[in-house]
């Protein structure tokens, strides 16, 4: 126990240690809405099967959150045992049976060390901060609201398309998304021209959401008569961005393509800040147009070596031991805060206290020299004494 080091408090290191890991729980390690199913001989077994298969799959969408399309292939299966202890809770939102089947819709939360002591044992490169939320704009082009003749119904209908987006779990996403309404200021010149990529047309959309990260997702008839467009324009949390993939019907469902198309969107966003935040190299900036293969946006080569403008580094985090000093308290408090805030900073530790200074660790991708690029950043001076660094600040 450290006794009156800072006037009258009386604390303990346990009790800063305590404080200074103390973070808002990480929600993209929750899959939620998610649909688990099976048939077996009786309704028990087929319960059984399906959350055993569901847990599984449950935790490969997690890890491809968190990873990037090159590393799929690598990642990690865990059995049943394993599983029950990364998991540390489902719950059921609704369920069905009959004498030989079971369908739920389930969410799962997973231990947020767990799976990072997974990937970085795989020596997976991943990032688990969430980005800043975009607003989605979907709009059904008009020639598919249109009834072809001998149908009573059109194409695709606007509420079809925002279901498609409502399906996926946004909140939890890498990137959370949230849909929005069409202003009326956004009309059909408006939205060709946005399609056109006029910049003026840009700007307008940017203005007319108050600088808001905002992209239109369009969903409109393709080339080929068994396909819809999507094309997406606008900003996200990254930049600029433009992008056209065609998805075929299955079976001639319209609202099946809508899904992949809305599902891939997603994806894309999420690849644009994993890209920025795990690769360790600065390449082209130029759009990728997927139109005549049935691949997700992120399943090329040239996709993934064409991140954004940004930082990068090793996303396994590596671990720095730095001596920060300060002027009591409260001045440490403050520069914990600092710390803490900054995206990437992770098992903030502390060795050692005294009344003007702290030995103390963390994680952080790319090391101290990117670490010392951010606390820059917010006032803080992190510089190199031998085998530690020195953190000063203002």
């Amino acid at each position: 126990m450290i006794v009156g080091l800072f006037g009258s408090s009386l604390f303990s290191i346990a009790h800063l240690k305590a404080q200074a890991n103390k973070r808002t729980k990480n929600p993209v390690y929750t899959v939620s809405n998610f649909e688990v199913w099976a048939e077996a001989k009786d309704a028990v077994a087929a319960k059984r099967a399906a959350l055993s298969d569901g847990r599984s799959v449950a935790l490969s969408l997690l890890l491809k959150r968190l990873t990037l399309f090159s590393s799929y292939d690598h990642l990690p299966k865990l059995d049943d045992k394993a599983l029950s202890k990364i998991i540390t809770s489902l719950s059921v939102q609704n369920e069905k049976n009959s004498t030989t089947e079971y369908l739920a819709t389930m969410d799962f939360k997973f231990s947020a060390k767990g799976v990072k002591t997974l990937l970085r044992k795989n020596q997976i490169p991943f990032w688990d901060r969430q980005a800043k939320e975009v607003l989605i704009i979907p709009v059904v082009d008009a020639g598919l609201l249109e009834v072809p003749a001998g149908k009573t119904k059109p194409i695709m209908s606007q509420a079809e398309w925002i279901s498609s987006w409502n399906t996926l779990d946004l909140a939890h996403a890498l990137v959370p998304l949230k849909v929005g309404e069409r202003l009326a200021l956004i009309d059909d010149a408006v939205l060709s021209a946005l399609i056109r990529g006029e910049k003026t047309a840009k700007e307008g959309l940017r203005k007319a959401y108050q600088g808001k990260p905002v992209v239109v997702a369009l969903l409109s008839a393709a080339q080929s008569k068994s396909k819809l467009r999507l094309s997406l324009v606008g900003f996200d949390g990254v930049g600029e961005i433009t992008y056209k993939s065609d998805h075929l019907m299955p079976e001639g469902s319209a609202i099946g393509a809508a899904d992949i198309a809305a599902e891939v969107a997603l994806g894309l966003f999420e690849q644009r800040v994993k890209l920025l935040r795990i690769k360790p190299q600065l390449v082209r900036r130029s759009p990728v147009e997927v139109e005549k293969q049935e691949v997700l946006p992120w399943q090329t080569k040239t996709q993934e070596d064409a991140p954004i403008a940004g930082w990068q580094g090793d996303v396994g985090g590596a671990r720095i031991v730095m001596h920060v000093k300060f002027s009591g308290l409260r001045h440490w408090q403050a520069i914990r805060k600092r710390l803490l805030n900054i995206d990437g900073v992770e098992e903030l530790n502390i060795e050692k206290l005294s009344a003007r200074g702290a030995d103390v660790s963390c994680l952080f991708p790319g090391g101290a020299e990117a670490l010392a690029q951010q606390v820059a950043a917010v006032g803080m001076n992190l510089q190199p004494n031998g085998e530690k660094w020195v953190l000063l600040a203002n």
